[in-house]
């Protein structure tokens, strides 16, 4: 029997974390204790207002508490959503019934971690903002969160906010590192988990956008990310989210991971949300010992079963 886990969704909701929280909902070894929201691909109200459709489309009526409007530091470093203005394709898709609760984000996530010490796992989907702003008021409630599973940093492979850099580490490098500070275990899946293999081909959205359940609601979600990618040469959507929250939920998909020593960049300049991995056994040529491991980076996975297995998932119901 696999493994329950309970968790705390943190997400800045675009159109991959829609599918995502859909995958959390209807995963059987998940109980989904909350979504906490920061602002990230979109400003705070509309990442809220996207979580709240995401779940509602899926069926669920898990609360969504209202987070961090800026970076821990207040400063905006200025990118702009490859999902549109609504963060979810500008397609129309985002009309919740429902509302955040009155209590807040950070409160939340103090709450129930102390309410189960060791049992809560939180899933950072977007900027570690509210992580962050959780340890700065209570850091040793938060040293009891069982696990934290992090869509961040490139991986080993190049980045998608510049170069080098991962567009949720980027928005908010500080809180990343006071993230990886806190000496809880952190299961990082980075954008190199998220390549060719798991895109979702123009003609299969295509598929999607005329397909059953909550397909067409992800191909719509997702329309102005197609754009955005054939503007750059890909015919294709990607979904590194949803790829993060598979390594969670799906038991028989990750194949590999190399614990390291992690340390991110936050001075200003081109290396700005840059996160270097030191592999642990390996002796580097200018320092004998890189620093104890603090993450396990996921390596391999089965990536050619996640598009299909998506896409059943969507179709039911």
């Amino acid at each position: 029997m696999a493994e329950l886990h309970r968790i705390i969704v943190d997400t800045d909701t675009g159109g991959d974390d829609a599918a995502a929280l859909i995958l959390a909902v209807r995963s059987p070894s998940v109980e989904l204790l909350g979504v906490t929201v920061a602002a990230g691909n979109v400003c705070l109200d509309q990442a809220v207002k996207n979580a709240l459709a995401a779940l509602e489309a899926a069926g669920s009526d898990v609360k969504v508490y209202a987070g961090a409007t800026a970076p821990v530091s207040g400063e905006e470093r200025e990118t702009f959503s490859v999902y549109g203005n609504d963060g979810m394709g500008d397609a129309g898709i985002v009309n919740p019934r429902g509302h955040a609760e009155e209590e807040g984000a950070i409160d939340f996530m103090l709450r129930i971690v102390a309410e189960n010490p060791g049992q809560i796992e939180i899933v950072a989907l977007g900027p570690a903002t509210n992580v962050a702003l959780a340890i700065r008021r209570d850091r040793e409630t938060m040293k009891k969160v069982k696990r934290i599973w992090s869509m961040g940093t490139a991986g080993f492979g190049p980045g998608n906010a510049t170069p080098i850099a991962e567009f949720n580490v980027y928005k908010d490098a500080e809180a990343y590192a006071e993230m990886l500070s806190l000496g809880v275990p952190v299961t990082v899946v980075g954008l190199d988990m998220d390549d060719e293999p798991t895109w979702v081909g123009e003609e299969e959205w295509g598929r999607m956008l005329t397909g059953k359940g909550l397909q067409p609601f992800i191909a719509k979600a997702t329309g102005k990310l197609l754009q955005f990618k054939k503007g750059n040469g890909i015919d294709a959507v990607d979904l590194p989210d949803a790829v993060a929250m598979a390594c969670l939920v799906w038991d028989d998909f990750v194949l590999g991971t190399a614990k390291c020593a992690a340390s991110c960049i936050t001075a200003p300049g081109e290396t700005h949300g840059l996160v270097i991995f030191y592999k642990e056994g390996f002796t580097y040529d200018s320092m004998p010992k890189a620093g104890d491991a603090n993450v396990s980076v996921v390596t391999r996975a089965r990536k050619d079963i996640f598009v299909s297995r998506l896409n059943e998932i969507l179709a039911e119901g």
